[in-house]
């Protein structure tokens, strides 16, 4: 199978061109970190790709995701998100959220680059989705060569560059690229990458 994993109030609507036969989770709404782990365990597939809050989370799961699938996209990760956006502002996030969800999602899905179309949701689970975001971070950084693929935008609004930056540090084998996108980078780009990033028979 081939598996997107997108970010937060990363809604299929919001995206606009996933196609249809990619298995597509969106954090907090469908699993949280640890339930789409015990989905995954026994399955495997060709791609995973990770947006944002989903990208992060397979660098957290980096060697369980690398047993599992043949390569590994991750766009605009991190290893902690609050090292680079203050958590005051996640803070204010999540006090806006308890009054207009609906502002919050579709002010920040705007700031990404994505479209602002989203279906009804639970706000308490995109709540619980920032506060995994204030404290969750990558602690491990198994080197898996041949695998994983990072991108970034230059022009994200939510991510600094420097983000991608630590990441080629701790990941020194990754293939790197740097696009002149938002925070959301568009699929098609992002396959682009998939091809591009390692010759066949890398190990």
């Amino acid at each position: 199978m081939n598996l997107f994993i997108s970010g937060w109030a990363g809604f299929r609507e919001a995206l606009g061109n996933i196609p249809e036969e990619w298995n597509f989770v969106c954090p907090f709404i469908d699993f949280n970190e640890e339930e789409l782990i015990s989905f995954l365990r026994e399955k495997s597939g060709q791609t995973v790709v990770g947006w944002s809050t989903g990208g992060h989370i397979i660098l957290k799961n980096l060697k369980f995701f690398a047993d599992r699938f043949e390569k590994i996209i991750v766009v605009a990760g991190f290893i902690k998100f609050t090292k680079y956006v203050n958590s005051r502002v996640l803070r204010r996030m999540i006090d806006r959220m308890a009054k207009k969800p609906e502002d919050v999602v579709k002010e920040f899905l705007i700031s990404a680059g994505c479209n602002s179309l989203f279906p009804k949701f639970e706000k308490a689970k995109l709540i619980e989705g920032l506060n995994f975001l204030i404290s969750s971070e990558v602690v491990d950084f198994p080197q898996i060569k041949g695998k994983l693929i990072l991108i970034h935008g230059i022009h994200d609004r939510i991510l600094p560059v420097d983000a991608l930056k630590e990441l080629n540090t701790v990941f020194p084998f990754a293939k790197s690229f740097l696009l002149s996108r938002p925070h959301w980078i568009g699929f098609e780009e992002i396959l682009k990458a998939r091809t591009l990033g390692f010759p066949q028979g890398s190990c």
